[in-house]
């Protein structure tokens, strides 16, 4: 795996080159681009033969990928890695109305996601744009002049690129065990009150030393982390079974209802209420 730091001393030139050099390796190949309802989404765990990407237009469902569970809604981007362990979940017949996009991208071999640890669920800041790449795309795929060529590639590099969002990629990470391990602490403990310095100590770090390490591991806070955590899982509380509010608001460590219908409603757009209703 690729692996590099710079300190603070180093200027934006030279981190330039070095993130310019470790990217010319890149190896990328577009496969094909599509778009419409999914009447068959449900599927058994599977594994990826290609690199995919989802945009969602329209639909409710659940994608389970390495034994994580997202659910995206419209304006929601999806990326599912190659080789990843992938089930797939509707409630309804025609779950999905979407864009889809398979291809393959590599950075010296190593596949872009482990290179860049590309989320798997991406909230698009600007939709329409993220759609009007799709839409060049699908007007690219049958051209077989040098120029569409190139203009597939540059495409389907500025959509991985809206994966990254606004980080900045000062290192990439040779082992996704710092991430395993927080995510799979903060799901087993979701219940309790879980501090920085809880999670510092249970890494072996300093709390300072531990968030700059968190920050480059998740592009987040702990914090931001920890609810984002506790409220995607009220989000499937919501969505797959019957259980009161009030019984989630306990089932995921919330201090008080009215805490919690605040930071759902900033979360989703919708309160407990209106999720479970518009999206059950």
């Amino acid at each position: 795996m690729l692996y590099f730091k710079w300190g603070d001393t180093m200027d934006v030139h030279n981190k330039n080159m070095i993130l310019n050099h470790q990217l010319t390796k890149l190896n990328t190949r577009f496969i094909l681009i599509d778009h419409g309802l999914c009447p068959d989404w449900s599927r058994e765990d599977h594994t990826r033969m290609r690199d995919t990407l989802y945009l969602i237009l329209d639909g409710k469902g659940k994608i389970t990928v390495n034994g994580k569970e997202i659910y995206p809604i419209s304006g929601d981007m999806v990326f599912l890695p190659k080789g990843s362990r992938v089930s797939l979940y509707s409630q309804n017949d025609s779950c999905y109305n979407k864009y889809w996009c398979e291809f393959t991208m590599t950075v010296n071999d190593i596949p872009i996601y482990k290179v860049l640890n590309l989320p798997y669920l991406t909230h698009l800041n600007d939709f329409n744009h993220a759609r009007e790449l799709f839409e060049r795309l699908e007007g690219l795929r049958l051209k077989t002049d040098v120029a569409s060529a190139l203009l597939i590639e540059a495409t389907l590099l500025e959509l991985v690129s809206l994966m990254l969002g606004d980080y900045d990629v000062s290192e990439l990470v040779a082992s996704d065990e710092f991430s395993d391990k927080i995510t799979q602490f903060v799901n087993k403990h979701i219940t309790e009150k879980i501090s920085i310095k809880r999670l510092a100590d249970y890494m072996g770090f300093n709390e300072k030393y531990f968030i700059a390490l968190f920050k480059k591991h998740f592009a987040t806070t702990p914090a931001q982390f920890i609810k984002s955590t506790r409220l995607d899982v009220a989000k499937r509380e919501l969505l797959y079974s019957n259980n009161k509010t009030t019984y989630i608001v306990d089932l995921i460590g919330y201090s008080s209802l009215q805490k919690f219908s605040k930071d759902f409603k900033a979360y989703t757009g919708y309160s407990p209420t209106e999720f479970r209703k518009k999206l059950q």
